[in-house]
């Protein structure tokens, strides 16, 4: 299976372990994933609201470039890169002013989108393009005895009419993927809630409290580890986690880490070869599993 693969700026960035553990996996699924020639920055989460067609354009450069490598499914480990593209390409098909517009910029750079490729989730082509009977028999190790919260953030799911891969607020594609592991998923109250990336820059409070609200709503419900799909969920949850527990005076953890590296695990790749945080190591050493 040849897909072409579009990181996303933090997935090259601070979140480079959900690019190594994403590409592990895939390998060993025999996913070929062609990263997606010179592409750009989605704008995700903030260019959309202040220059539509400037947000749209962006997007469907990168769409574009993926028509004219021969393909027409561009996979992404990120919510907000998916939700990014997903929106641009809805928008371009519905909105005839704004697709007039759209095209006369893109022409401007010589690009020319014809509507035939559309980004996709990671998650969805394991668990619909893979199926987990196959994911199920690469697994080497099994996870039992580990207790994992399954988290999706907000971006995967909706708007549930433009993601449309499975029921917005009734999810269940990361408890299937966390089951196959051996491990034991998690769900809690706040599976679906925002993590408060998106507000880091401006308000880092109310950012952290988010948060906060995410990872002690699953605590609540005795998980033991977090899991997410998302690079900028990521950053907020796994390499801010100290800052959290420091400004809620908390006297535990709950590291988060990236579903790609929960299934290497579980493929038996070590912590380290999939860039697991120290974190995490110590709550995996404590379960005898690493």
């Amino acid at each position: 299976m040849k897909i072409a693969y579009y990181p996303g700026c933090a997935t090259h960035g601070l979140s480079k372990d959900v690019d190594i553990a994403t590409k592990k996996v895939a390998e060993v699924l025999g996913i070929e994933l062609v990263e997606v020639e010179d592409w750009n920055c989605c704008g995700g989460g903030f260019l959309d609201e202040y220059d539509e067609k400037a947000h749209a354009a962006l997007n469907l450069r990168n769409l574009s470039t993926v028509e004219r490598m021969g393909m027409d499914k561009m996979v992404t480990p990120c919510s907000v890169c998916l939700q990014s593209h997903r929106l641009a390409s809805t928008k371009y098909k519905e909105n005839r002013d704004l697709r007039k517009e759209v095209d006369k910029k893109l022409a401007e750079a010589n690009v020319k989108y014809s509507g035939k490729a559309s980004a996709e989730h990671i998650v969805w082509v394991l668990v619909r393009d893979v199926g987990l009977e196959k994911i199920k028999s690469h697994v080497k190790k099994q996870l039992t005895g580990l207790k994992v919260g399954a988290y999706y953030g907000c971006q995967m799911l909706r708007p549930e009419q433009i993601m449309g891969f499975e029921p917005s607020f009734n999810p269940h594609s990361m408890e299937d993927l966390i089951a196959i592991t051996g491990a034991t998923p998690v769900k809690f109250p706040m599976a679906t809630a925002c993590c408060g990336f998106p507000l880091m820059g401006s308000n880092p409070k109310v950012g952290i409290k988010l948060a906060y609200n995410v990872i002690n709503s699953a605590k609540s419900k005795d998980a033991e580890i977090l899991v997410h799909p998302c690079s900028l969920c990521h950053l907020q949850l796994d390499v801010t986690h100290l800052k959290i527990k420091t400004e809620f005076n908390l006297n535990w953890t709950l590291p988060a880490i990236y579903i790609t590296q929960l299934l290497g695990l579980s493929f038996g790749f070590s912590a380290d070869e999939l860039g697991i945080s120290k974190l995490a190591q110590e709550i995996l050493r404590s379960k005898g599993l690493i």
